[in-house]
């Protein structure tokens, strides 16, 4: 009988679907279904007339008729100020409806297994700052302790390295070679294509190491977008028989939608299909060919293939030097993807086991891993182990959780030696004045897929005579162009001493930790005048705000 004590669990927060998973005590990775009984519940929200919220399946059916009630695919969003459009007349951020589904997850959770302690949610490599932010704020809407972000790719290949193992014959007792390393060092390339968002990376595994080399996607291209190019297909075919466009009115469309996302996964397995379309009061039988749909979505196979190729450039590697090419995310099942792939690689890819599952399952091994890091080992007087979590205060009572509640002793003490290593997926740089090119730049301190924990320094100078203050804005982004950048925090050195001429050397110093924390430091060399800047992934929106919208949140019935 599992433990009723606190948990750490991992999230997978997708575009289209949703999951959470736990550690068991033996180490293995268990996927919690909803109260419908499916292991993965769609990031779907309808939002009533009088309030009452539905998050799951019951929204997603509803989506086809009540559009304008329903929230999908706001993943997407997530950053922006609002979701794209009102639902039910009003508008929302994405982070609040993202929240919905969190704490549906949270909720169905604790109904089956007991009460979640802490999370940590995954996100899309190629996610910024700003998006992983949000999603930070979604879990603490949600009233999740958020312990960790981590990209959806690398939980992927984690949770792969350990089913390879047990299928070679290893005990999950082992936790450090179960969780993290196969039979052999292997240099893997997750392709992970989700409902809304693309993924690749490139991971390193080596015994207890774990070693992202590169990563790149694109965070608006999904199997979403290959059902839209279908259904305008259709929209096109039906207006020329009827004389009628069923885009014209959001029921039809999203009905079409419906249809086409059906259509897709019918033809994963089938040759073809047949489409009925139903509006106007006019219908329509649409057969679809495999052919014709890999032909309406050919520009979208091109991206995606030009993708991996220029991610296999950033980590300097050929595809002998890639040892396996592993399939996560539902739309990976296309088969022009699998043909795609083994065409440029030479190789067979591997779908994972369970794609839609495999995410959650890599979260929560980090978050099992997280959890047991913040231990402590004491030794009793009868010479007996115990562990206890190092951030709850020893009150001289019960207080302090006994790690070993949750889990046994040589789990414990395996993940402890567990090593990761990351990489940044955005570049990091400061804007400044080009003296050749004689207007604002970008300049680029820190370029992406660079290891973490990394120090960069950089030499710039004084943009005028007798400057007295010194700015330095810091960006996110590769693009010379500060336009195509975006500010994440600024640096300041002030009360500069006059005379000082115009070209003064002041250096810039990037400090970047394992857990995303950024901390930079501007100093006038000459002077020794020196300004700092801590930027960390804390919330985007204020605690205020983050408080009454979490007090919104309890005020609403979630229902399936």
């Amino acid at each position: 009988m599992q433990s009723r004590q606190p948990r750490y669990v991992g999230i997978d927060l997708g575009t289209t679907f949703s999951g959470i998973a736990y550690v068991d005590r033996q180490g293995q990775p268990v996927s919690v279904p909803n109260r419908s009984g499916s292991f993965v519940t769609p990031s779907a929200v309808l939002i009533g007339e009088n309030r009452e919220i539905h998050v799951g399946e019951a929204a997603r059916i509803a989506s086809i008729d009540h559009p304008d009630l329903v929230a999908l695919n706001f993943k997407r969003d997530m950053g922006d100020k609002f979701y794209h459009r009102p639902v039910g007349g009003k508008e929302y951020s994405p982070e609040a409806l993202s929240a919905l589904v969190l704490r549906k997850l949270r909720e169905d959770f604790e109904h089956h297994v007991g009460p979640v302690r802490g999370a940590v949610i995954t996100v899309p490599a190629y996610f910024g700052d700003l998006r992983r932010k949000a999603t930070q704020d979604a879990g603490r809407i949600a009233s999740l302790d958020v312990v960790d972000i981590i990209n959806e790719p690398t939980a992927a290949a984690l949770a792969n390295a350990f089913r390879q193992y047990l299928q070679a014959g290893g005990s999950s007792i082992r936790f450090e070679v179960a969780a993290i390393a196969a039979t052999a060092p292997s240099t893997t390339l997750v392709f992970d294509l989700g409902g809304g968002t693309f993924d690749a990376t490139i991971i390193r595994i080596n015994g207890e190491h774990f070693n992202v080399l590169a990563t790149g996607g694109e965070v608006r291209l999904g199997g979403v977008d290959f059902d839209r190019r279908l259904a305008m297909s259709l929209a096109d075919d039906f207006d020329k028989h009827h004389g009628f466009d069923p885009r014209k009115e959001e029921t039809h469309k999203s009905q079409l939608f419906i249809a086409s996302e059906k259509a897709k996964i019918a033809l994963s397995s089938d040759a073809q299909t047949t489409v009925r379309i139903d509006a106007d009061g006019r219908d329509m039988a649409v057969p679809i060919t495999r052919e014709r749909f890999e032909s309406l979505t050919a520009d979208l196979l091109t991206r995606l293939q030009m993708t991996i190729e220029m991610l296999l450039e950033d980590a300097l590697l050929t595809w002998d030097r890639i040892d396996d090419v592993l399939l996560v995310g539902g739309a990976s099942r296309m088969p022009m993807v699998y043909r795609m792939l083994e065409r440029i690689s030479g190789k067979k890819p591997n779908m994972a086991t369970a794609p839609e599952q495999i995410v959650a399952h890599g979260a929560a091994i980090h978050a099992a891993i997280t959890q047991m890091a913040t231990t402590a080992a004491t030794v009793t007087t009868d010479g007996a182990r115990t562990f206890a979590t190092e951030d709850v205060p020893d009150s001289g009572g019960d207080e302090r959780e006994n790690i070993l509640d949750v889990f046994d002793p040589p789990v414990v003490e395996a993940a402890q030696r567990v090593q990761m290593a990351d990489i940044n997926s955005h570049s990091l740089g400061v804007i400044v004045r080009s003296s050749k090119e004689n207007r604002i730049v970008n300049s680029v301190v820190i370029p992406r897929n660079t290891p973490i924990p990394t120090t960069r320094t950089k030499v710039f100078g004084t943009e005028a005579a007798n400057q007295r203050i010194i700015r330095v804005p810091v960006v996110e982004g590769a693009s010379r162009d500060p336009r195509g950048c975006t500010q994440i925090g600024e640096c300041v050195i002030r009360d500069l001493p006059k005379g000082l001429p115009q070209g003064s050397p002041v250096e810039v110093t990037f400090q970047y930790d394992s857990s995303g924390r950024i901390h930079v430091q501007a100093t006038e060399t000459t002077t020794k005048h020196t300004g700092e800047a801590s930027i960390q992934r804390e919330s985007g929106f204020d605690q205020k705000t983050i408080e009454e919208l979490t007090n919104a949140m309890r005020e609403l019935t979630v229902e399936e």
